[in-house]
């Protein structure tokens, strides 16, 4: 029975057609545009299972966004018998809702990592340590993350080139557009050189219904004289302006519906949920397949005639290597782990550190003629499922950007990033989501929530682009089911340190601005009890407010780095392979060299729509590449 019938049916079985009844029949036909199991692959488990002595030609480990897009793409070739594991399941109603993204975070769909305690950041957060939001669900993180589709710039792409040929920037330039779908308007307006329209996943701008502080934002942007840019992913790299994201009329368009969805239906695709990889076999200096724990516990071993390619992210692809044998000899041997491959797995870890502790005050609002009124959750939800807008729609303002240098301003490549968040006069349940999405500590939640119901409030969230600090990961155990020990190491160079506090300065020359002048705009004092021994805006004040309110903005890369198998610091080659091992490959974030100067989704899909075409390409399709 379809939802339509479904809907239809519970309206005529009332006893009158009351307007109420009306009402509620409307939002149930409304919310079957959302999300649905029927929308993706089915689990074919219990098939795999009953045909356990064939092999697969391809074993992709991790259904997140590239895994997805690899699965989707290789199956392309109808000869091949492709099969995707993800230990998640699939994404629910609630990740369609752009609006939802932080109630998102430490839900079941999340791995919610936890950083090991350090003594000099995360201070502010609960146990001193930050948490790490990773996706665990069909579509991974691109089912829980802001949606943001932001490029990076070409410096970045030419420096993992030094080493590897091919990943320069006009080289994956075709990569970064394959996958994308932007309006035709857009490519009309800003041409086709950076942005594509013909690939699987929208990416549009979000529906706003009042976009009164973007718009006052840009306005003092503009009149301290600092670009505006119409659009990001061109060839300007500095500037302000409004993101694209992956969205659509108000919809989160996930990785796993835009690639999958279409290759649901393909015979040779094979799709596993709920089954954790717990080890890949290796046979002499072959990856031969997989050891698999499905959901009931059952161990299954699964083979596969070609390849097996980890695109589990940069946390667990460098686990299940560690975990099969492929690290560093000593750490893997004081575990009680044989090494079959001696390479520096868990190193190279870089990440997007976030600043939260600098708020701008709007005491006299935005100067609207009426103020915003009270959120009515009932009124938003009416809004979004019937016309897709309203507060649900959109992310709060988060795609608002600003990439400005700080260390030089003639510079024509950023150092900073800047995310906003908007939170309105009395809307303390925005705030309560934001603290618990980022695991604050309740010794400073009291004055950030009094902060949203004196006035309105900007969270202005410098985030450092090119940290000089690199931690690293390990296991904590040779058990697949323990978390490994993460050790973000954010701020152990000092360089890093002063780049943030420059952010602090950049901020205070904004509100010298005629717009934010009007409108009485000053820096919050929250109050941060670990920094009461500082005076508010000393330079001392500030670096501690750094220590207790920075933390990740979720963009973990860099620990499977690709490289020249020369380098010692290199785990795969060029081609994605891992180096040593024959028939292994790494196609996800953990591969970048050096992580992205922006949030680093699209430069995933764009790992993986190459990888796709590298396999391809050895595997017989020559003109792949």
């Amino acid at each position: 029975m379809d939802c339509l019938t479904q809907t239809c049916g519970l309206a005529a079985s009332g006893s009158s057609p009351q307007l109420f009844i009306q009402l509620i029949q409307t939002l149930l036909m409304s919310q079957c545009g959302l999300g649905g199991t029927e929308e993706y692959p089915r689990d074919r488990t219990s098939e795999i299972l009953e045909t356990l002595g064939e092999s697969f030609d391809f074993i992709i480990v991790g259904g997140g966004s590239a895994g997805s897009v690899l699965a989707a793409r290789l199956s392309e070739k109808p000869d091949w018998k492709v099969l995707l594991i993800e230990v998640g399941t699939y994404p629910s109603v609630m990740s369609d809702v752009p609006g939802m993204v932080l109630a998102l975070q430490g839900s079941e769909e999340d791995y919610a990592y936890q950083v090991e305690p350090q003594s000099n950041f995360c201070l502010g957060m609960i146990d001193k340590r930050c948490k790490w939001t990773k996706g665990k669900v069909l579509g991974g993180s691109s089912a829980i993350n802001a949606m943001l589709y932001v490029h990076g710039n070409n410096r970045d792409y030419d420096s993992w080139a030094i080493e590897s040929q091919g990943w320069e920037y006009e080289a994956i330039l075709p990569y970064l557009k394959k996958s994308v779908n932007y309006p035709r308007e857009d490519i009309q307006k800003f041409g086709d050189k950076y942005f594509g329209n013909d690939g699987p996943i929208d990416v549009r701008r979000f529906n706003y219904t009042d976009s009164t502080f973007q718009d006052v934002y840009l306005k003092a942007v503009s009149e301290k004289g600092l670009p505006v840019l119409d659009a990001f992913n061109m060839d300007r790299f500095v500037g302000f302006g409004k993101a694209h994201g992956t969205v659509e009329n108000g919809r989160r368009q996930n990785v796993a519906r835009a690639f999958l969805s279409p290759a649901k239906d393909r015979k040779n695709l094979f799709v596993m949920t709920s089954a954790r990889v717990d080890q890949i076999l290796i046979e002499g200096n072959r990856a031969s397949g997989v050891k698999v724990t499905l959901k009931d516990g059952k161990t299954v071993d699964l083979r596969t005639r070609k390849e097996i390619v980890l695109s589990a992210g940069s946390i667990a692809s460098p686990q299940l290597l560690m975990l099969s044998g492929i690290g560093p000899k000593d750490d893997l041997e004081a575990l009680g782990i044989k090494c079959k491959a001696d390479l520096p797995v868990g190193k190279n870890l870089q990440d997007h550190l976030a600043w939260l502790g600098l708020q701008l005050e709007f005491p006299n609002g935005l100067g609207q003629t009426q103020t915003k009124p009270p959120f009515n959750v009932l009124d938003e939800a009416y809004k979004y499922l019937i016309h897709r807008k309203g507060e649900f729609s959109n992310v709060g303002g988060v795609d608002l950007l600003g990439f400005v240098n700080v260390g030089d301003p003639e510079s024509a490549y950023p150092d900073l990033q800047f995310h906003h968040v908007y939170v309105p006069k009395g809307y303390v349940f925005k705030v309560d989501a934001m603290l618990a999405a980022f695991s604050v500590d309740e010794s400073l939640t009291e004055g950030l929530k009094k902060a949203s119901l004196d006035s309105d409030i900007v969270y202005v969230i410098p985030t450092l682009l090119n940290s000089k600090s690199v931690g690293e990961l390990t296991l904590r155990s040779k058990s697949p089911g323990d978390q490994v020990k993460i050790f973000a190491n954010y701020l152990t160079d000092e360089e890093d340190t002063k780049t943030m506090l420059k952010a602090v300065e950049f901020i205070k020359s904004l509100l010298d601005a005629d717009t934010f002048k009007r409108l009485g705009v000053k820096l919050r004092n929250f109050g941060i009890p670990g920094c009461k021994d500082f005076k508010f805006d000393s330079p001392e004040y500030w670096e501690c407010n750094i220590r207790h309110t920075a933390g990740t903005l979720y963009h973990p890369v860099g620990t499977v780095r690709m490289g020249s198998p020369v380098n010692p610091k290199s785990v795969v080659d060029s081609t994605l392979k891992v180096l040593g091992i024959e028939g292994l490959r790494v196609a996800d974030a953990s591969i970048m060299p050096v992580i992205t100067s922006g949030n680093p989704h699209a430069a995933t899909l764009m790992i993986a729509e190459k990888g796709a075409d590298l396999i391809k390409h050895q595997w017989g399709f020559k003109d792949e590449l």
